[in-house]
């Protein structure tokens, strides 16, 4: 399956933490440490939780390394001395290359469970999955000047230290205090806020259009819910922010790029289909839009990854 390093771990994740029963925990990634604090191992997928009175600790090992052709015995070997260090009543092995000859029975002979992640056309999604691409709009809200004004009848020993404070910040640092509430946001914040409360700034903007700039002039008049910044002269109330910035619509076809079925390689049973499509990137973050149809429930979840 196409992949970003991740991918397989995020897909088989996915379906335990929605097909678990209500008290148990799915975790990625797992790190063991000895007493040393020197890493023994890593686990992929940990699935833990309570039946009756036994406690269930569920190991989910996952292997996507289509350069390296099927999954070996040694691999399989590898799980069973995992199982036994680390105490696991059940270990299961997903591959996405398949298995090498003669693996299946001495992983059945051990018991470890094998199962599958197989590439498939989206035409054997037909049933389900229609679509071959979506559309991506991002509005977009970019902060490139901010100019935070305190009360004139400061002492100028205030003012000096009031710009000492905010010369050595940026837009994204948490130096806004909420002296209703106590929480601090970055001033980005403050201007985000801002630019959705007046709500119609986006109306006359075409998606890829250049974009508009815009400037904001937030006033905080309201003396029990207004902003502070904290010095070591003591905290400086803001009055007011004048925000210059740029808003735009970015509009993205993305193609589909993963169509897998995830399943049971002892009898071929279907636990779940993937749709993927190319990650797009919202907010600083690159994310992945993703359908998962579950065959245990009939639902189709659609959710959005974030790309590592």
């Amino acid at each position: 399956m196409t992949s970003d390093g991740k991918q397989l771990e995020s897909l088989v994740s996915f379906v335990e933490k929605t097909l678990v029963p209500q008290g148990f925990a799915v975790d990625t990634n797992t790190k063991v440490f000895n007493d040393d604090g020197v890493q023994m191992a890593e686990f992929d997928v940990e699935v833990k939780g309570k039946v009756g009175t036994t406690d269930l600790c569920w190991l989910i090992e996952c292997r996507d390394r289509p350069s390296q052709g099927a999954a070996p015995g040694s691999w399989i070997e590898q799980l069973v001395g995992r199982r036994s260090r680390f105490g696991f009543n059940k270990v299961t092995a997903v591959s996405t290359t398949g298995f090498a000859p003669g693996v299946k029975d001495f992983a059945e002979l051990q018991g470890i469970e094998l199962r599958e992640v197989k590439e498939l056309s989206p035409e054997s999604f037909s049933d389900w999955l229609i679509m071959r691409d979506c559309t991506m709009i991002t509005r977009k809200a970019i902060l490139h000047h901010a100019r935070i004004l305190i009360h004139e009848d400061e002492t100028q020993e205030r003012k000096e230290e009031m710009v000492r404070v905010i010369s050595n910040v940026n837009s994204t640092d948490p130096i806004l205090r909420s002296q209703k509430t106590e929480k601090a946001i970055p001033v980005l914040n403050a201007f985000l806020g801002a630019v959705n409360q007046v709500g119609n700034l986006f109306d006359d903007i075409e998606p890829n259009d250049p974009p508009k700039k815009i400037k904001i002039h937030i006033k905080y008049e309201n003396d029990e819910s207004h902003f502070v910044i904290a010095t070591e002269l003591g905290d400086i109330r803001i009055v007011s922010i004048i925000c210059n910035g740029e808003l735009v619509i970015e509009e993205k076809i993305l193609p589909l790029i993963t169509t897998a079925e995830y399943r049971k390689e002892k009898d071929g049973a279907i636990i779940s289909q993937v749709a993927g499509f190319e990650s797009h990137e919202i907010m600083g973050h690159e994310l992945s839009l993703e359908m998962h149809k579950l065959a245990e429930t009939g639902e189709t979840h659609v959710c959005l990854r974030k790309i590592k």
